[in-house]
C-alpha cells in the first residue's frame, strides 16, 4: 500500500514538473504586455546633451530610437513636426502640423532601430517645440495611425528666417 502511494506521489510530482516546464516555454514566448518604444538621443547617442539652441537653416544631429516589443513584425513611421508652447499634443492627439521629416522602419519583435538624423529649422523663435510622433501601420485599415507616443525637444532658434 505504501509503495503504491509513493509511486502515485512520484508520478504526480513528475506530471507537475512537466506541466510547469511546458507552460513556462509557451509563456516565455508570449508577449504579455506588448509595447513600442520611441526615443530621441543627443548627438553623442545619450539621453543627454540635447541641443537647446539652433541657428536658422543650420543642421544639427540627433539619434532616433524605435523599439518593437509588440510580439510581431511592425511597420513604423516617425513624424518630426514643429510647434510652439500653444501647440496641443498628448497621448490621444497628434500635433496638428505638417511633418518636416518622416522616418520609416520595419522591425521584427524585440528588434530596435537607432538612426542618426540631421535636421534644420527654417524659422526663428523662442521655445520652438520639435516633436517626434510614433505612427504604426494598421493592416486592417491599410493606413498609418498615431500610436499615442511622442517625444519633444524645446529649442531657441535664432537668425533670419529662410
Amino acid at each position: 500500500m505504501i509503495d503504491e502511494q509513493l509511486q502515485a506521489a512520484t508520478v504526480g510530482i513528475i506530471v507537475l514538473i512537466a506541466v510547469f516546464n511546458v507552460s513556462g516555454y509557451y509563456l516565455a514566448n508570449r508577449n504579455v504586455e506588448p509595447f513600442s518604444e520611441l526615443g530621441i538621443l543627443g548627438p553623442n547617442q545619450k539621453i543627454a546633451d540635447y541641443p537647446t539652441h539652433a541657428l536658422v537653416g543650420q543642421n544639427f544631429t540627433l539619434y532616433l530610437y524605435v523599439g518593437n516589443h509588440e510580439g510581431h513584425v511592425m511597420y513604423y513611421q516617425v513624424l518630426a513636426k514643429v510647434g510652439d508652447r500653444a501647440s496641443v499634443i498628448n497621448e490621444n492627439v497628434s500635433l496638428a502640423a505638417p511633418p518636416v521629416a518622416t522616418y520609416s522602419t520595419i522591425l521584427r519583435d524585440n528588434q530596435t532601430y537607432l538612426n542618426q538624423i540631421t535636421l534644420s529649422l527654417n524659422h526663428n523663435g523662442t521655445n520652438v517645440r520639435l516633436v517626434f510622433e510614433l505612427w504604426v501601420y494598421r493592416t486592417n485599415t491599410t493606413s498609418f495611425a498615431y500610436d499615442h507616443r511622442f517625444v519633444q525637444l524645446w529649442l531657441n532658434v535664432t537668425g533670419p528666417s529662410i
